[in-house]
Protein backbone atom coordinates (compact mmCIF):
# COMPACT_ATOMS: atom_id res chain seq x y z
CA UNK A 1 0.00 0.00 0.00
CA UNK A 2 1.42 3.49 -1.03
CA UNK A 3 0.41 6.99 -0.64
CA UNK A 4 -3.04 7.85 -1.46
CA UNK A 5 -4.33 11.23 -2.74
CA UNK A 6 -8.15 12.09 -1.86
CA UNK A 7 -8.77 15.43 -3.38
CA UNK A 8 -8.24 18.90 -1.67
CA UNK A 9 -7.53 16.76 2.04
CA UNK A 10 -4.16 15.83 1.30
CA UNK A 11 -1.36 17.86 1.64
CA UNK A 12 1.92 17.19 -0.51
CA UNK A 13 5.23 17.30 0.23
CA UNK A 14 8.29 15.65 -0.03
CA UNK A 15 9.61 12.48 0.77
CA UNK A 16 12.21 12.12 3.47
CA UNK A 17 13.94 9.53 5.18
CA UNK A 18 12.75 8.21 8.59
CA UNK A 19 14.17 9.20 11.71
CA UNK A 20 15.39 6.43 14.41
CA UNK A 21 17.31 8.00 16.33
CA UNK A 22 15.89 8.77 19.84
CA UNK A 23 12.74 7.38 18.52
CA UNK A 24 11.73 5.47 21.81
CA UNK A 25 11.99 8.84 23.51
CA UNK A 26 10.39 11.01 21.07
CA UNK A 27 7.14 10.91 18.69
CA UNK A 28 9.09 10.03 15.33
CA UNK A 29 7.55 12.42 12.62
CA UNK A 30 7.12 11.62 8.98
CA UNK A 31 6.32 13.57 6.07
CA UNK A 32 3.10 14.15 4.27
CA UNK A 33 3.29 11.72 1.32
CA UNK A 34 4.92 8.68 3.65
CA UNK A 35 4.73 5.16 2.26
CA UNK A 36 2.04 3.43 4.67
CA UNK A 37 4.53 0.67 5.08
CA UNK A 38 6.82 3.85 6.42
CA UNK A 39 3.77 4.66 8.73
CA UNK A 40 2.71 0.84 10.02
CA UNK A 41 6.70 0.21 10.36
CA UNK A 42 7.13 3.25 13.01
CA UNK A 43 3.84 2.45 14.55
CA UNK A 44 4.76 -1.21 15.39
CA UNK A 45 8.46 -0.01 16.41
CA UNK A 46 6.91 2.90 18.74
CA UNK A 47 3.07 2.98 19.37
CA UNK A 48 2.99 5.96 18.10
CA UNK A 49 4.00 8.29 15.14
CA UNK A 50 3.35 11.61 13.44
CA UNK A 51 2.17 12.73 10.00
CA UNK A 52 3.31 16.24 9.43
CA UNK A 53 0.65 17.97 7.13
CA UNK A 54 -1.85 15.24 6.72
CA UNK A 55 -4.65 17.65 5.72
CA UNK A 56 -4.27 20.31 3.73
CA UNK A 57 -4.99 23.95 4.84
CA UNK A 58 -7.99 24.29 2.47
CA UNK A 59 -9.28 21.28 4.54
CA UNK A 60 -8.86 22.26 7.82
CA UNK A 61 -9.93 26.18 7.18
CA UNK A 62 -13.44 24.20 5.81
CA UNK A 63 -13.57 22.30 8.75
CA UNK A 64 -12.85 24.39 11.37
CA UNK A 65 -14.89 27.26 9.74
CA UNK A 66 -18.00 24.09 10.29
CA UNK A 67 -17.30 23.13 13.73
CA UNK A 68 -17.55 26.43 15.31
CA UNK A 69 -20.86 27.07 15.82
CA UNK A 70 -20.99 23.85 17.71
CA UNK A 71 -18.08 25.28 19.55
CA UNK A 72 -19.72 28.12 20.34
CA UNK A 73 -22.83 26.35 21.86
CA UNK A 74 -20.66 23.96 23.89
CA UNK A 75 -21.93 23.73 27.59
CA UNK A 76 -19.84 21.54 30.34
CA UNK A 77 -21.04 18.01 30.53
CA UNK A 78 -21.77 17.24 34.47
CA UNK A 79 -19.68 13.57 34.15
CA UNK A 80 -21.25 12.75 37.50
CA UNK A 81 -18.06 11.02 39.34
CA UNK A 82 -15.58 13.49 40.13
CA UNK A 83 -12.88 10.91 38.68
CA UNK A 84 -14.58 11.17 35.51
CA UNK A 85 -14.64 14.96 35.80
CA UNK A 86 -10.61 15.14 36.54
CA UNK A 87 -9.96 12.90 33.64
CA UNK A 88 -12.37 14.50 31.46
CA UNK A 89 -11.42 17.90 32.08
CA UNK A 90 -12.57 21.26 33.60
CA UNK A 91 -11.79 23.61 30.92
CA UNK A 92 -11.60 20.76 28.04
CA UNK A 93 -14.54 21.33 25.17
CA UNK A 94 -15.53 17.72 23.95
CA UNK A 95 -17.75 17.28 21.01
CA UNK A 96 -18.94 13.85 19.51
CA UNK A 97 -21.01 13.58 16.30
CA UNK A 98 -18.59 15.41 13.90
CA UNK A 99 -20.12 14.05 10.69
CA UNK A 100 -23.53 15.89 11.58
CA UNK A 101 -21.29 19.12 12.83
CA UNK A 102 -19.20 19.50 10.04
CA UNK A 103 -19.72 17.57 6.59
CA UNK A 104 -15.82 17.41 5.69
CA UNK A 105 -15.39 15.18 8.13
CA UNK A 106 -16.67 12.52 5.98
CA UNK A 107 -13.04 12.94 4.11
CA UNK A 108 -11.08 12.05 6.95
CA UNK A 109 -12.92 9.05 8.23
CA UNK A 110 -12.36 7.34 4.71
CA UNK A 111 -9.21 8.71 3.82
CA UNK A 112 -7.43 5.72 2.29
CA UNK A 113 -3.91 6.20 4.10
CA UNK A 114 -5.99 5.97 7.09
CA UNK A 115 -7.95 3.16 5.98
CA UNK A 116 -5.21 1.38 5.07
CA UNK A 117 -3.35 1.23 8.68
CA UNK A 118 -6.49 0.03 9.85
CA UNK A 119 -6.75 -2.59 7.48
CA UNK A 120 -2.77 -3.37 8.94
CA UNK A 121 -3.41 -3.58 12.75
CA UNK A 122 -7.34 -4.16 12.94
CA UNK A 123 -9.13 -6.09 10.40
CA UNK A 124 -6.88 -8.91 10.98
CA UNK A 125 -8.83 -9.48 13.84
CA UNK A 126 -12.32 -8.35 12.99
CA UNK A 127 -12.31 -8.45 9.07
CA UNK A 128 -14.85 -5.50 9.16
CA UNK A 129 -13.96 -2.19 11.67
CA UNK A 130 -16.13 0.45 12.70
CA UNK A 131 -15.50 3.94 13.46
CA UNK A 132 -15.40 4.32 17.48
CA UNK A 133 -15.80 8.12 17.47
CA UNK A 134 -15.69 11.39 16.35
CA UNK A 135 -14.64 13.93 18.86
CA UNK A 136 -13.58 17.43 19.14
CA UNK A 137 -10.87 17.74 22.03
CA UNK A 138 -10.41 21.56 23.00
CA UNK A 139 -7.90 21.99 25.81
CA UNK A 140 -8.14 25.76 27.22
CA UNK A 141 -6.10 28.10 29.30
CA UNK A 142 -5.27 25.90 32.77
CA UNK A 143 -6.18 22.69 32.24
CA UNK A 144 -3.95 20.29 33.55
CA UNK A 145 -2.39 17.28 32.20
CA UNK A 146 -4.41 14.18 31.97
CA UNK A 147 -3.97 11.14 33.35
CA UNK A 148 -2.10 8.92 31.13
CA UNK A 149 -3.92 5.64 30.17
CA UNK A 150 -4.62 3.58 27.30
CA UNK A 151 -7.80 3.04 25.89
CA UNK A 152 -8.25 -0.44 25.13
CA UNK A 153 -9.04 -0.90 28.81
CA UNK A 154 -12.50 0.41 28.42
CA UNK A 155 -14.08 -3.32 26.55
CA UNK A 156 -14.10 -6.22 28.92
CA UNK A 157 -12.43 -7.67 25.90
CA UNK A 158 -8.62 -6.06 26.73
CA UNK A 159 -8.58 -8.48 30.05
CA UNK A 160 -9.85 -11.76 28.12
CA UNK A 161 -7.57 -11.22 25.05
CA UNK A 162 -4.70 -8.72 26.55
CA UNK A 163 -2.79 -9.42 23.86
CA UNK A 164 -5.53 -8.33 20.93
CA UNK A 165 -5.12 -4.77 19.77
CA UNK A 166 -9.02 -3.32 19.88
CA UNK A 167 -8.93 0.09 18.80
CA UNK A 168 -6.35 2.85 17.18
CA UNK A 169 -6.94 6.63 17.42
CA UNK A 170 -5.89 9.30 14.91
CA UNK A 171 -5.47 12.89 16.32
CA UNK A 172 -5.70 15.36 13.83
CA UNK A 173 -4.77 19.00 14.98
CA UNK A 174 -6.62 21.80 14.11
CA UNK A 175 -4.61 24.15 15.59
CA UNK A 176 -1.13 23.89 16.79
CA UNK A 177 0.44 21.61 19.39
CA UNK A 178 2.96 22.81 21.77
CA UNK A 179 4.52 21.86 24.94
CA UNK A 180 2.83 24.68 26.91
CA UNK A 181 -0.71 24.72 24.93
CA UNK A 182 -2.01 20.92 25.80
CA UNK A 183 -0.03 18.71 23.04
CA UNK A 184 -0.50 15.33 23.87
CA UNK A 185 1.43 13.36 25.72
CA UNK A 186 2.58 9.73 25.35
CA UNK A 187 5.07 7.00 26.19
CA UNK A 188 6.82 5.60 22.69
CA UNK A 189 7.33 1.83 23.18
CA UNK A 190 4.67 1.59 25.92
CA UNK A 191 1.74 -0.77 23.51
CA UNK A 192 4.36 -3.68 24.32
CA UNK A 193 4.59 -3.09 28.08
CA UNK A 194 2.44 -5.28 31.00
CA UNK A 195 0.61 -2.37 31.94
CA UNK A 196 -0.53 -4.14 35.17
CA UNK A 197 3.20 -4.26 36.17
CA UNK A 198 5.03 -1.24 34.79
CA UNK A 199 4.40 2.84 34.92
CA UNK A 200 5.89 5.25 32.91
CA UNK A 201 8.47 6.94 34.51
CA UNK A 202 9.09 10.99 33.60
CA UNK A 203 12.13 10.61 30.77
CA UNK A 204 9.78 8.10 28.93
CA UNK A 205 6.91 10.78 28.41
CA UNK A 206 7.06 12.75 24.82
CA UNK A 207 4.46 15.27 23.89
CA UNK A 208 2.75 14.90 20.25
CA UNK A 209 4.05 18.64 18.93
CA UNK A 210 3.07 19.20 15.25
CA UNK A 211 1.75 21.87 13.68
CA UNK A 212 -1.80 22.23 12.75
CA UNK A 213 -2.89 19.65 9.63
CA UNK A 214 -0.70 17.42 10.65
CA UNK A 215 -1.76 14.19 12.64
CA UNK A 216 -0.42 11.75 15.37
CA UNK A 217 -1.61 8.05 14.98
CA UNK A 218 -1.84 6.30 19.04
CA UNK A 219 -3.01 2.85 18.74
CA UNK A 220 -4.97 1.67 21.72
CA UNK A 221 -2.28 0.14 24.30
CA UNK A 222 0.12 2.98 24.32
CA UNK A 223 0.04 5.23 27.25
CA UNK A 224 -0.96 8.74 26.09
CA UNK A 225 -3.31 12.06 27.47
CA UNK A 226 -3.82 15.51 27.24
CA UNK A 227 -1.32 17.86 28.17
CA UNK A 228 -1.32 21.05 30.46
CA UNK A 229 -2.40 23.86 29.32
CA UNK A 230 -0.16 26.48 30.79
CA UNK A 231 -0.09 29.56 27.66
CA UNK A 232 -4.01 30.11 27.44
CA UNK A 233 -3.55 28.91 23.83
CA UNK A 234 -6.59 26.94 22.66
CA UNK A 235 -5.42 23.29 21.43
CA UNK A 236 -8.14 21.95 19.35
CA UNK A 237 -7.73 18.07 18.70
CA UNK A 238 -10.06 16.23 15.80
CA UNK A 239 -10.08 12.74 16.70
CA UNK A 240 -11.09 9.63 14.05
CA UNK A 241 -10.63 6.22 16.64
CA UNK A 242 -11.74 2.64 15.07
CA UNK A 243 -12.49 -0.03 16.64
CA UNK A 244 -12.74 -3.71 16.07
CA UNK A 245 -16.55 -4.36 14.19
CA UNK A 246 -17.85 -6.91 16.55
CA UNK A 247 -17.22 -4.29 19.60
CA UNK A 248 -19.76 -1.67 20.87
CA UNK A 249 -18.42 1.71 19.96
CA UNK A 250 -17.90 4.63 22.61
CA UNK A 251 -19.67 6.80 20.22
CA UNK A 252 -24.10 5.96 19.43
CA UNK A 253 -23.33 7.27 16.02
CA UNK A 254 -27.54 6.48 15.06
CA UNK A 255 -28.51 8.90 17.38
CA UNK A 256 -26.14 11.92 16.19
CA UNK A 257 -26.85 11.23 12.49
CA UNK A 258 -30.10 10.28 10.50
CA UNK A 259 -31.06 7.42 7.17
CA UNK A 260 -31.82 10.72 5.53
CA UNK A 261 -28.18 11.80 6.30
CA UNK A 262 -26.80 8.42 5.67
CA UNK A 263 -28.10 8.49 2.22
CA UNK A 264 -25.72 11.14 0.87
CA UNK A 265 -22.31 9.44 2.37
CA UNK A 266 -20.35 7.10 0.03
CA UNK A 267 -21.21 3.26 0.82
CA UNK A 268 -18.09 2.84 2.51
CA UNK A 269 -18.75 5.73 5.00
CA UNK A 270 -21.71 4.16 5.47
CA UNK A 271 -20.31 0.53 6.76
CA UNK A 272 -18.34 2.37 8.84
CA UNK A 273 -20.94 4.59 10.50
CA UNK A 274 -22.24 0.58 11.81
CA UNK A 275 -25.18 1.32 8.57
CA UNK A 276 -24.84 -2.50 7.61
CA UNK A 277 -24.44 -6.25 8.96
CA UNK A 278 -21.62 -6.97 10.73
CA UNK A 279 -20.55 -10.62 9.43
CA UNK A 280 -16.84 -12.16 8.22
CA UNK A 281 -16.13 -15.57 7.92
CA UNK A 282 -12.71 -17.14 7.21
CA UNK A 283 -10.36 -19.56 8.29
CA UNK A 284 -9.01 -17.15 11.60
CA UNK A 285 -12.60 -15.43 12.13
CA UNK A 286 -15.87 -16.68 12.09
CA UNK A 287 -18.30 -14.31 13.62
CA UNK A 288 -21.74 -12.63 12.78
CA UNK A 289 -24.44 -11.74 11.86
CA UNK A 290 -24.45 -8.68 14.23
CA UNK A 291 -26.58 -5.27 13.72
CA UNK A 292 -29.93 -6.73 12.25
CA UNK A 293 -32.51 -4.65 10.75
CA UNK A 294 -35.85 -6.60 10.09
CA UNK A 295 -33.44 -9.32 10.17
CA UNK A 296 -31.33 -8.08 7.67
CA UNK A 297 -29.13 -5.81 6.47
CA UNK A 298 -29.26 -2.22 7.17
CA UNK A 299 -27.70 -1.54 3.75
CA UNK A 300 -31.30 -2.41 2.46
CA UNK A 301 -32.59 0.88 3.96
CA UNK A 302 -30.14 2.67 0.65
CA UNK A 303 -31.19 0.20 -2.03
CA UNK A 304 -33.58 2.12 -5.36
CA UNK A 305 -33.46 4.85 -3.63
Amino acid sequence: TGQATRGDLTHTGHRRHINTEDAMTSITHLPSDCRTEDLIEVLERDGAAIVDGFVSDTWLAGFNNAIQTSIDAYKPYDYGEPEAQEFLGHQTVRLNGLISKAPNYVDLISDERLLSVMDHFLAPQCGQYRLNSSEIIEIHGGETAQELHWDDVIWPAHFWAPSKLLQFNVMVAATDFTETNGATRAVPGSHLWDHESRTASPEEITQATMKAGSAVFVPGKTLHGGGNNTDGTKRRAIVASYVLGWLRTQENHFLHTTVEQARQWPERVRQLLGYDLYAHYDENIQGGPLGYYEYGSPSALFENK
